[in-house]
């Protein structure tokens, strides 16, 4: 009885320990496709909009939905305005960017906020927001990148459709 005890105990620690260590190399490779620009592979995650169509009460009951679409809202406002700061021909573009960011991110925290009964789960939803916004900073400053190399403008595809989205569905339901 104790020799198949021990073998079940060794076999699960077996187990463990490679599928750990493939699971490991998977996200290492992983995270290489995802570093390398040049790869086909990499494509922009899904638009806002189409994130609107597969979540329909975003703007009414599913208050999660509606802080994450008003944090990538901030996102890319932010990211917009990082690109202008520095152009004295667009400090228009820049200062309300900077405010579109802040008040998309001010909206997307009070939204969070609201939903924790306690600072544990605030603490949580922070941790969760700034994860996402380290991703979706690198996700459209390479789509930025990308399109002033293409079409010699920031506002274009994938990010228009988000800025768009942003300034003409999102914002009247925050404000």
């Amino acid at each position: 009885m104790k020799k198949i005890l021990l073998l079940k105990i060794c076999f699960i620690l077996f187990v463990t320990i490679f599928s750990s260590a493939y699971a490991n190399e998977f996200m290492e490779n992983l995270e290489e496709v995802r570093k390398n620009k040049d790869n086909a592979a990499f494509t922009f995650p899904g638009t806002l909009n189409e994130y609107i169509s597969k979540n329909s009460s975003w703007n009414l009951s599913d208050k999660s939905s509606l802080s994450y679409i008003a944090s990538r809202c901030g996102i890319l406002n932010k990211v917009i305005s990082e690109r202008f700061k520095n152009d004295a021909a667009a400090q228009d573009i820049y200062n309300l960017s900077v405010l579109d960011a802040v008040f998309f991110s001010r909206a997307s925290s009070d939204i969070y906020k609201t939903r924790c009964i306690n600072y544990a789960c605030i603490k949580e939803k922070k941790i969760i927001s700034q994860e996402r916004e380290k991703k979706w900073a690198l996700i459209y400053k390479e789509e930025v990148v990308k399109n002033i190399d293409i079409y010699g403008k920031i506002i274009h595809g994938d990010i228009k459709s988000d800025f768009s989205t942003c300034t003409i569905k999102v914002k009247p339901v925050l404000k």
